[in-house]
C-alpha cells in the first residue's frame, strides 16, 4: 500500500468517527433522556378494584371489575349462572386511563376513604352500593357509597361512575 493510500484511511477513519461522535451527542443522547424523562412522569402505579353490592346479591348478579396499571382490566358481569353475560378483558381507553390516574390522588383517595356511620344506604333497601380497593404506589384506599365519606360531585367519584359507564356500555 501507498503512503497515500494509507493516509486516505486514517484521514476517513477519523472524520467517521468525528462524525459519529457528533451525531450521538448532538441527536440521539437528548432523545433517550426525553425518552427517560416521561416514562419518570409515568412512574404512577394505580390499581383499581370495583364491585357493586346490594340487591344484586340476592341474584349473585352483583358486576366487578379490575384495573391494572397498565390500563388492561377484566370485568365480570356475569352471576355463576347466568346465559350471555360473563368476564370481558381489554384495554381502557388512554383518555379514561388518564383522567383516573389525574383524580386518584393520595388527599382525595384519603379524604373520600374516611369511615362514616351511614344513616341509610342503597343497599339497605334492594338498591346497589359500590366500594372500590385502590392501590396507589403501595398504599391501599377503600371506598364505598355506603360506609365512607365519598362525595359524588368530585372528580375522582365521577371518573370512577365513567369506569362504570364505560364497561356497561361495551357490552
Amino acid at each position: 500500500m501507498k503512503r497515500a493510500d494509507i493516509i486516505n484511511i486514517l484521514f476517513t477513519f477519523v472524520v467517521g468517527l468525528v462524525v459519529g461522535v457528533y451525531l450521538y451527542f448532538a441527536g440521539f443522547a437528548p432523545s433517550v433522556d426525553r425518552i427517560g424523562g416521561a416514562i419518570d412522569d409515568i412512574g404512577v402505579s394505580l390499581t383499581v378494584t370495583g364491585e357493586a353490592y346490594g340487591g344484586c346479591d340476592r341474584t349473585n348478579a352483583c358486576p366487578s371489575f379490575h384495573v391494572a396499571p397498565d390500563g388492561t382490566y377484566r370485568f365480570d358481569s356475569s352471576p355463576a349462572n347466568a346465559q350471555g353475560r360473563g368476564m370481558r378483558e381489554g384495554v381502557l381507553p388512554l383518555a379514561l386511563q388518564q383522567r383516573l390516574n389525574r383524580f386518584a390522588t393520595p388527599q382525595a383517595l384519603a379524604a373520600q376513604s374516611s369511615l362514616v356511620n351511614p344513616t341509610g344506604c342503597e343497599s339497605y333497601v334492594d338498591g346497589i352500593d359500590v366500594r372500590y380497593i385502590i392501590e396507589l404506589d403501595g398504599e391501599l384506599f377503600e371506598i364505598d357509597s355506603c360506609g365512607t365519606s365519598y362525595n359524588p360531585k368530585t372528580q375522582l367519584w365521577q371518573t370512577l361512575n365513567e369506569l362504570w359507564d364505560y364497561f356497561q356500555a361495551s357490552e
